[in-house]
Parts: structure tokens; C-alpha cells; sequence
């Protein structure tokens, strides 16, 4: 599946609603100014670190856009 710029997952938004918007979906922190929340390939709202970092399994995998 090839994701859009923007695109949320339904279980994210989920989350969202429920009052989890800044919570890590990877590993439960909040997000901060020095490492916000970003949209991962499917949708799901992680640390940009999370992204950066190459011994994570989410390294690459931040939304463009």
C-alpha cells in the first residue's frame, strides 16, 4: 500500500479522539518540541526520532508532505 501525505489510520484516529493524539504510538511517550510526532508510512503518529534513528524498524518511514 502506497500512502498518501496526510493519511491516518482509523485505530489512530481512534487514538486521536480518545485523547492520545500526542502519544507515541511506537513506545507510549508524549511527544515534545525536540522530538514531535510525526506520521509514519501507515498512518500512525510516532516520534520523529523513531524515523531518524537506523536501528529503529521505523527508520525511513515518516510521511512526506
Amino acid at each position: 500500500m502506497t500512502a498518501m501525505a496526510g493519511y491516518i489510520d482509523r485505530l489512530q484516529q481512534t487514538r486521536d479522539h480518545s485523547g492520545l493524539r500526542n502519544i507515541c504510538t511506537a513506545c507510549g511517550h508524549g511527544g515534545t518540541a525536540r522530538d514531535p510526532l510525526v506520521k509514519n508510512l501507515d498512518g500512525h503518529r510516532i516520534h520523529r526520532s523513531h524515523t531518524t534513528d537506523p536501528r529503529s524498524g521505523f527508520y525511513g518511514q515518516q510521511q512526506g508532505g
